[in-house]
């Protein structure tokens, strides 16, 4: 079969994304013989006026449309990505030469919300879940003309009126044994000039997460277990991309690196044992961290990490669910800085049972612990079948599914207009702490111009070092 798979990804902050997901898909579709072409929008201009023009002189058997994020997360200044995602569906179809040949949509924005976007963007299948195995059986079908209806994961119409079915998604084609002949062809896109705008490369060394954060959705997008990539498999990719595409500057994009720990630690040694000279960032949680894996990461070339810590006060840590507590989290950092080890804590505010109090003991707690930088969200994006949504179902945030197609956000009552202020006025002096949502760190133009220069870290480390510093909230 024919194949046309576009990646709809537009987001350029903090930094262009590769289409990582997408290009698992494609290439477990080549191998298994149909002939994909791609199309990234993220470098396309709006409308994608040449997108439009091959489809009409070069009719595929099939489209594809990968879908990375419903919005960006961030609030007040929220923005929803669903009317673009509408256009670029209703330009698709004027430019198809037929009205036969299926829209099947999928990735992990759509996965969030599989029956409410297939019928909202007009889409003929989707895959729900991992596409490895799913995407593949669902060509064959159609190539075949044989049925559909057990594909793990398959989203379809069944008439007017009547919701989609969605089958059970699948989580067991990663990893499989079609890694052993290595992981996707990252020539599908452009990996040259991702790495380029955004610095590194995106590696994944697992999936599914266990933990019961009540906000997230990795449970919900790889399921709540561990799979583990071999340490060896994971290390080759990353030697792949030195000596084939000199690439020397990654991201893990694991939903957290340093679980389980003997997995991190063997990944890390195994680096360490091929002397490969590269720099590396990751998600870590301080649940069972140690300082002695902290030291392996960093000898493998770990310059920067990311910690989840949401939250640096007792009770609005079980609001959201979290697995340790603020003495984790303190000596974490002071683990790290002993190390010289960059580290950016994350946090969200406006939980479940959180207060004005609370808010200022977590900003005087993460601040004491002396971070390199600070990511402060306020407000917490709400997404359909986490227990923060039924949470926000209960309290009548909510008050139907399809009140998901706008970005719905939770902030304990009573805290609407103050938490802005006082995250504001906290971080104003400070200039390493950065509020999505609230204040623009830095102008697009500026985080260009950083890339062009050679710049391969997470941006957040520039914010130890003026002028960069001066400048971070001048844009609010």
């Amino acid at each position: 079969m024919d194949l046309f798979l576009i990646s709809a990804n537009r987001e350029t902050f903090p930094d262009p994304v590769y289409p990582l997901g997408a290009a698992y898909v494609a290439d477990a579709a080549r191998r298994l013989g149909h002939h994909v072409r791609t199309w990234d929008l993220m470098w396309e201009k709006d409308p994608p006026l040449a997108l439009f023009e091959d489809i009409r002189r070069h009719p595929p058997d099939a489209i594809a449309l990968s879908f990375r994020n419903l919005d960006n997360a961030a609030w007040p200044l929220t923005r929803n990505y669903l009317p673009s995602y509408r256009l670029l569906v209703q330009n698709l179809r004027r430019a198809l030469s037929s009205r036969e040949i299926p829209l099947i949509l999928g990735g992990s924005a759509f996965s969030l919300l599989p029956d409410l976007l297939l019928e909202e963007l007009d889409g003929d299948y989707g895959i729900s879940g991992e596409g490895e195995r799913s995407f593949p059986l669902l060509l064959d079908a159609l190539e075949q003309g044989g049925s559909v209806d057990g594909i793990p994961g398959l989203v379809q119409k069944k008439g007017s009126g009547i919701p989609p079915l969605i089958n059970p998604p699948h989580f067991r084609s990663y990893p499989s044994d079609r890694m052993k002949a290595g992981p996707p062809d990252r020539s599908l896109f452009d990996l040259s000039r991702y790495a380029r705008a955004g610095g590194m490369a995106n590696i994944q060394t697992k999936r599914g997460c266990p933990f019961h954060c009540k906000y997230c959705t990795y449970p919900l997008l790889e399921g709540d277990t561990f799979r583990l990539r071999e340490a060896e498999d994971v290390v080759d990719e990353i030697e792949s991309l030195v000596t084939k595409d000199r690439i020397r500057s990654f991201f893990i994009v694991d939903s957290i690196f340093n679980a389980p720990p003997d997995h991190a630690h063997r990944i890390s040694e195994e680096i360490v044992r091929r002397k490969l000279k590269i720099r590396w960032s990751c998600y870590v949680t301080p649940a069972g961290l140690t300082r002695d894996l902290l030291e392996v990461m960093k000898r493998a070339g770990c310059d920067g990490i990311e910690l989840g810590t949401d939250s640096a006060e007792q009770g609005a840590m079980i609001g959201l669910g979290k697995s340790f507590s603020v003495s984790h989290l303190q000596e974490t950092t002071r683990w790290c800085n002993a190390l010289s080890l960059p580290v950016c804590h994350t946090l969200l505010f406006g939980g479940p049972g959180e207060t004005l109090q609370s808010v200022r003991e977590t900003l005087k707690t993460v601040e004491d612990t002396g971070p390199t930088a600070v990511v402060a969200m306020a407000g917490i994006r709400v997404y359909p079948d986490t227990p923060l949504a039924a949470l926000a179902e209960s309290r009548g945030l909510v008050k139907n599914r399809r009140d998901y197609l706008d970005p719905v956000f939770y902030i304990e009552p009573g805290l609407e207009e103050e938490l802005p202020k006082t995250l504001l006025s906290f971080a104003m002096p400070r200039g390493n702490w950065i509020l999505p949502g609230i204040s623009i760190p830095c102008k697009p133009i500026t985080q260009k111009l950083i890339r062009r220069v050679g710049y391969k870290k997470p941006l957040w480390h520039l914010l130890r070092h003026a002028p960069f510093k001066d400048r971070v909230y001048r844009d609010r």
